[in-house]
This record gives C-alpha cells, structure tokens and sequence, in this order.
C-alpha cells in the first residue's frame, strides 16, 4: 500500500490513513489516558460502526459533532445517529458504500446489538475496507466463529484482518486461528482482548499458533502504527 497506516486505539478501535482520508472504526478510547489520539487534529473523515455496543459505539456522538464525519452504520444505527445530529449512512447486510478511499461492504458478525440508549441497533457486522489500490482491510467486529468466513474468504480474502480473540463475548484465540485459515487472509491483528478480566487472551500463543499455519501475526500495542 505504502501510502497507507493503521493506528491502534485500544481494544477494537482502529484508526486507517489513506491518502487524504482518515477512518475511525469502532472508536471507543477517549477515556483511556494511554492512547495518544487528539482528535482536533487529526484528520478523520469517516467513522465505520460495526455494532451499537458502549465498547465500539464508543466516542461517535463526541468525535461526530467536533468533527462532522461521514458515519456509515448498519441501518438502524445509522438512523439513530442521524436523530443525534450526526452526518451518517445506514446500509443493510452486504451493503457497499463507494468512498473517496474506495469501497465499504457490511458483512456478517455473529453477535448480539443494542444501542446506548437501549434500543434495537440492527444487525451487528463486520466491515470491509477496499481501498482504491485494491487492498483489502477487514475488521471482524464483535464474531464468534461462524461459516460466513468461509464465504468471505472466498470472495474477498482480504489481505489485512483484525479479529477477536477474548473470548467470552466473542470467539477465543484458538477460534480466531480458524477463522483466519477460513478467510485465507494473511496477516491477522489480534482485538478485542485483555481490556476486562474477562476477555483475557495470551497474545504470544496465538501468535505463535498464527505462524504455525504460514501466516503473520501483528500485536499491536496501543498507539502503534503499522504502514503497508
């Protein structure tokens, strides 16, 4: 890619420069004091939501007003930031949106979704970045382990994955190495672990287990950035 980061922001939160556009996914960090991250100026012109969660919602409604971002959501999402003010694009499962980077696609995640308020947030998702160059960048959202990867892998086999290894609200580490063989990516970015006592995961094994199969593992510490 070359031209091309991603920064990471702490548990599922990711952020993507590319070009003169800069992507938020699922940004919930501004109350952790470890992440380097000053929203005023950094360039951030879209935010992608896999689900209405509190951990991946997260900072929206702060960085969407500041900001004003293009929001894209699964639909009911959408709609609610909407009623919030917020500039947003609501789509429905393997809906695509064509960006100034290039394409978003919502795709499935096998996982529950409600919004803060409480209400029905729609259908939770996984989201796929195709860049212009044609990379592909997929973000796994909150999964568990599901035959839909096999689909994905077939389709898209995105180059660059993030996915969930926590376990207990999503799939564990041992599941994560699956669904990678299944999405035939290559290099995986461990989320979603290690923030609670709860989603603990050992990173070094599943690195370890990631290399066994002839792909790359990259654990990213917070405020990390990695460049393509």
């Amino acid at each position: 890619m070359g031209n091309t980061s991603i920064k990471y922001l702490g548990h599922s939160a990711f952020y993507i420069k590319t070009e003169d556009c800069g992507i938020l996914i699922d940004p919930w960090f501004m109350h952790n004091p470890e992440v380097n991250f000053d929203i005023e100026n950094e360039n951030i012109t879209h935010i992608l939501i896999t689900h209405g969660h509190g951990d991946h919602f997260g900072d929206t409604v702060t960085i969407g007003k500041a900001k004003n971002p293009t929001i894209i959501a699964i639909f009911e999402t959408g709609i609610f930031c909407e009623k919030l003010g917020l500039k947003a694009i609501g789509v429905g499962m393997s809906g695509a949106v064509k960006t100034d980077f290039g394409t978003v696609r919502f795709l499935p995640a096998f996982h529950t979704n409600s919004l803060p308020n409480g209400d029905y947030g729609g259908i939770a998702a996984s989201v796929l970045i195709e860049l212009k160059n044609g990379v592909k960048i997929y973000h796994a959202g909150d999964t568990g382990l599901t035959k839909e990867f096999e689909l994905i892998g077939d389709l898209y086999a995105p180059e660059i994955t993030m996915l969930p290894i926590g376990g207990h609200f999503t799939m564990d580490a041992k599941e994560a190495v699956i669904a990678s063989k299944m999405l035939k990516t290559q290099n995986v970015i461990p989320m979603h672990y290690n923030t609670f006592d709860t989603i603990k995961a050992n990173v070094e094994e599943f690195q370890s287990d990631i290399s066994a199969i002839g792909k790359t593992c990259i654990p990213m510490k917070i405020n990390q950035t990695i460049t393509f």
